[in-house]
């Protein structure tokens, strides 16, 4: 009986320290919300893949641009894309566009350290005959990096 009463008495006592414990916030909270940045603003890169395909891209006042230098695209690109971006860590950018003309989303992560490249592309949406539906996920090497002053 005495250690049924002591069991009980043990849980209250910790269910109410628990209860306390909910209503204080944490003293420290590193994580910032916010607005995504231009946090790439004055850099340029070029990024080749696996394939042997290559693009130059360059940032500038909350704008995008690229152009395809090696590979079957050769040639082709885009310019004055608005562009959002998150700093995600140490040198670790986390890139996103909309290109409404060509019905694609783009996702990119940019590790400066690494000197990696990364995408999840969402190619044309509009899933229309001459251009159809298709999802691509892939990763680059990073090499003429001029990064903002």
């Amino acid at each position: 009986m005495k250690t049924k009463l002591a069991s009980c008495i043990c849980l209250a006592l910790f269910s109410i320290g628990l209860s306390f414990g909910q209503d204080k916030a944490p003293e420290v909270n590193n994580y910032q919300f916010g607005q995504p940045e231009h946090y790439l603003d004055g850099y340029s890169m070029n990024f080749q893949y696996q394939n042997g395909s290559a693009i130059h891209m360059e940032f500038y006042e909350g704008m995008a641009k690229y152009e395809w230098v090696a590979g079957p695209s050769k040639g082709n690109g885009n310019k004055d894309i608005a562009y959002k971006s998150l700093k995600i860590g140490d040198n670790l950018y986390l890139v996103s566009w909309h290109e409404t003309g060509l019905k694609d989303y783009l996702t990119l992560v940019f590790d400066f350290d690494k000197m990696l490249m990364h995408n999840s592309i969402i190619i044309g949406y509009q899933n229309k005959p001459e251009r159809r539906l298709k999802t691509i996920s892939q990763s680059g090497i990073i090499d003429h990096l001029k990064i903002a002053e």
